[in-house]
């Protein structure tokens, strides 16, 4: 499996707002599904605070989008959002692709710790999450739905 992350561009930039978590959503257009916002909500908001936004291939197939930057509400540096498309969910996909974006953000920001935020309910993301080092803070952070926040410490 070769996980790659590439810039949102004019190339890619329709077959990745219309890349969407779950099958219901194919022919809707929302600015929020079930578990995340829709890709079109992220691209906009990084474009007002100044994060990346971040396409994830398996290869030459789009799989996945995700946002990261720096919160300077909070002063740290968060994985925004990350999707994978409902029709790559369950296959292995979880793990390489958000080790790619956790690799991208200590590269591009050389950063000591990494946040993100979860809606309670999405176990399965939670699962991945903690597969992968992220632990609970306890935090809860106000959102279209109220999300726990976990964290990161990197290791160098």
């Amino acid at each position: 499996m070769e996980i790659i992350l590439r810039d949102v561009t004019e190339d890619n930039f329709f077959n990745v707002i219309n890349l969407k978590s779950e099958l219901e959503q194919e022919k809707k257009f929302q600015l929020f599904e079930t578990m995340v916002g829709s890709n079109a909500f992220f691209i906009a908001y990084a474009s007002v605070k100044g994060w990346k936004n971040r396409a994830i291939y398996e290869g030459e197939t789009l799989i996945g989008f995700a946002t990261h930057g720096l919160d300077e509400h909070n002063d740290r540096y968060e994985m925004v959002s990350m999707m994978l498309g409902h029709q790559f969910q369950g296959k292995g996909y979880g793990k390489p692709a958000l080790k790619a974006v956790i690799d991208d953000l200590v590269k591009e920001y050389n950063c000591k710790e990494i946040y993100l935020t979860v809606i309670p309910f999405n176990e399965n993301a939670i699962r991945v999450y903690t597969a992968l080092g992220f632990e609970p803070t306890g935090e809860i952070e106000k959102a279209f739905h109220d999300e726990h926040v976990y964290r990161l410490i990197v290791s160098q």
